[in-house]
């Protein structure tokens, strides 16, 4: 199993790579390889270019969620490559995602709409289930249901439903599970429903180890009671590795650094390897 990233809010070592606010994600294991979000812009593919990753050969792009900054890279893969590959999304993907604050309200969706998907020839498929097997050892988690009493929805990120804005708690973010020899590894977009509860949620569902987490845990703008408590779950499931980046945050990143033996900050460029 290979992960790459291809885009990450910060530069790696690589300073030919460019890095900018979002994520995107190159997974190779034995059976399959697949796109996981595709960064605000599109300068992922510049990055797949420079680091010699074929991205015109994959047939499968999972979009964590619509916000922006996981989704803006969709059209220019579609015009630098091809429409043969099948876009797994979730049910509400394209209801419009917006953040409504008392003195903002913010458009946070994607550049496209299901239309252009469709007339592209691009095949949908829509995750309507708690979980989707997608390869040998990867699977589609979504459905998150609130499991504990401090990871509470934000309370500015809303769904608009014909007029209507509706609270949208995220429970229908797509999360990656991959089988490895040491447990489950989780690869998260944004984590916006809780990282803790997503984890929970995964370890009921399966039954498994959970073994490491890569991705965003959106935790940048949490409490320090909120941080905490997470934290102290990470402790009790016993998760040894940490590969995290993009809304995870500076205060959470430099705790998870100082104190887990197996922690990366996984950001431009950088690899994963893991058997």
């Amino acid at each position: 199993m290979k992960i790459t990233t291809l885009i990450e809010n910060e530069a790696g070592h690589n300073k030919e790579l460019k890095n900018e606010f979002g994520l995107s994600l190159f997974i190779e294991d034995e059976d399959i390889s697949l796109i996981f979000d595709t960064g605000k812009s599109g300068d992922f593919i510049f990055n797949a270019q420079k680091l010699q990753i074929p991205l015109n050969n994959t047939k499968h792009v999972v979009l964590s969620h619509s916000h922006f900054d996981h989704t803006g890279g969709i059209r220019k893969l579609v015009d630098t490559f091809n429409n043969k590959f099948t876009l797994h999304i979730s049910k509400t993907f394209f209801e419009e995602k917006h953040r409504i604050t008392g003195v903002i309200h913010e458009f946070l969706g994607n550049n496209f709409n299901e239309k252009y998907i469709l007339d592209k020839g691009i095949n949908i498929n829509y995750i309507d289930t708690d979980e989707f097997k997608l390869s040998k050892n990867i699977t589609l988690f979504t459905n998150f249901k609130s499991l504990n009493n401090f990871e509470t929805p934000t309370r500015y990120y809303f769904r608009k439903i014909y007029d209507d804005y509706i609270l949208d708690s995220m429970e229908d973010e797509l999360v990656l599970g991959i089988d490895t020899t040491k447990g489950l590894l989780i690869v998260c977009g944004c984590s916006h429903i809780g990282i803790a509860n997503i984890v929970e949620n995964i370890k009921c569902r399966t039954q498994k180890k959970i073994y490491g987490i890569i991705g965003g845990l959106h935790l940048s703008k949490a409490s320090d009671e909120r941080i905490e408590k997470v934290l102290k779950y990470f402790d009790e499931c016993n998760i040894e590795f940490f590969g995290v980046s993009h809304c995870t945050g500076e205060k959470v990143t430099k705790i998870l650094r100082e104190n887990k033996k197996n922690f990366i900050y996984n950001n431009t460029g950088n690899t994963i390897i893991i058997n």
